[in-house]
């Protein structure tokens, strides 16, 4: 008996932590813009859920830099980037989305987290040979704004 009850409050206690990695997930999802000392926009990221995978738009200023969809189970996606094929894949560790790009010889590792109150976003980027770890702050957009 007493092990039952603890096979169940284990069940509860890993069920609880997984709906609150979706909850954190699904905050990911939307616009991000990061903003120059002057107000004006350097970066926008839109992340948009489609079933399992995750429909990826990063632009600078007003030109498209990528735009691709994914998985988000880790298996690679071609993609072009800048007008150059790169691979991407993507997964969660836990909350975070995590993106491994490779074009060439360059490994590229960036998380995706939600900060604070869920209105900021962190992006770590992380050169794997070579390089700093650098992190952008974005603002989420909000949709209303983001549609017009």
């Amino acid at each position: 008996m007493i092990a039952l009850m603890v096979a169940l409050s284990a069940l509860l206690l890993v069920s609880s932590a997984f709906a609150d990695d979706d909850s954190s997930r699904a905050k990911l999802m939307g616009r991000w813009q990061q903003s120059d000392g002057n107000g004006e926009t350097k970066s926008t990221w839109d992340l948009e859920g489609v079933g399992s995978s995750i429909h990826v738009t990063n632009s600078k200023g007003t030109q498209t830099v990528v735009e691709f969809e994914c998985n988000t189970v880790g298996k690679e996606c071609t993609v072009e980037d800048a007008g150059r094929r790169s691979k991407v894949s993507m997964w969660f560790n836990g909350p975070k989305l995590v993106e491994l790009e490779t074009r060439g010889t360059e490994i590229v590792k960036r998380r995706f987290s939600i900060t604070g109150d869920g209105d900021t976003m962190d992006l770590e980027t992380i050169p794997i040979a070579s390089g700093k770890v650098e992190t952008a702050h974005f603002k989420r957009i909000p949709s209303a704004v983001a549609k017009q």
